[in-house]
């Protein structure tokens, strides 16, 4: 019996480098950073487009066009990229539906679309296709992810702007859909955040009557005593980054413009 598992042991140890020599030709696409500032995309100006839907959803099943060789390319984005010699990218178009799960702006009727993929063919005759977003998202058929879309500006469907995958490595356990669910619901709230702080100060920049400047300033003040809450702790250092200067820049123009109306509000009275 103890020379028999002696042979079998012998016999799988010559295996092992030709197992790793295997995965080494099918690298996998490069893991992204995982904490919230990495994985999170600022989309906030594209909230002002005509049309906007973001949703969490599952992507349908991908239908390719005819590929146009690329000169070059990469695997992954956002800082997490890599390149395997003797791998061949393409430029894609690909159609395809979203089910929606949950959405967080715009309406919701048939997501049908249309955009331009990367796909790169390995060494070993694998296939990979990802967005051609700043991300770099690997694209697969039923994934779920949080996506930003836009109506095209000729042709039918909607255009892709933004995309953050589902990731099991990072929204782990039983729950992970929920989790991601929760913070993708976050980094809308951030966007939006943004995007209404954003255009309450620049709205209050251009306004020369008196009048409506009066009532710009009050939706300002409005805007900052709204409370923002997120799902997730960990998220709340998005706020600080992304949120809190503009937020300083809104609390310094109220405290100008009332420091400015009491000084000519006591010149008046003397």
């Amino acid at each position: 019996m103890l020379r028999l598992l002696c042979v079998l042991v012998a016999g799988l140890v010559p295996a092992l480098p030709t197992t790793l020599a295997l995965r080494a030709q099918s690298p996998a696409m490069p893991t992204l950073a995982v904490s919230p500032q990495m994985r999170f995309v600022d989309f906030s100006k594209d909230l002002d487009r005509n049309g906007i839907t973001v949703v969490l959803g599952k992507l349908g099943q991908c239908k390719d066009g005819p590929r146009e060789r690329l000169a070059d390319g990469q695997l992954g984005g956002a800082g997490a990229v890599s390149q395997v010699s003797g791998t061949q990218y393409f430029k894609v178009p690909v159609q395809a539906s979203i089910a929606a799960k949950t959405t967080l702006c715009g309406k919701v009727d048939k997501l049908q679309i249309s955009f331009d993929a990367q796909l790169a063919r390995l060494p070993d005759g694998k296939e990979q296709r990802q967005a051609t977003t700043g991300n770099g998202a690997a694209l697969e058929d039923d994934m779920l992810a949080l996506w930003v879309l836009a109506p095209r500006a000729k042709g039918k469907g909607l255009e892709l702007l933004h995309v953050i995958p589902f990731d099991k490595k990072v929204d782990k356990g039983p729950d992970g859909e929920l989790q991601f669910g929760d913070a993708m619901s976050d980094y809308y709230t951030v966007n939006r955040r943004v995007h209404d702080l954003r255009a309450a100060l620049e709205a209050l920049e251009k306004t020369t009557d008196p009048e409506s400047k009066k009532k710009q300033l009050a939706a300002l003040r409005e805007l900052l005593e709204q409370k923002v809450e997120l799902r997730q702790s960990e998220n709340d250092a998005l706020l600080t980054q992304h949120v809190g200067p503009l937020e300083a820049r809104a609390q310094k123009r109220l405290a100008d413009d009332a420091g400015a109306a009491a000084k000519e509000k006591g010149g008046d009275g003397k």
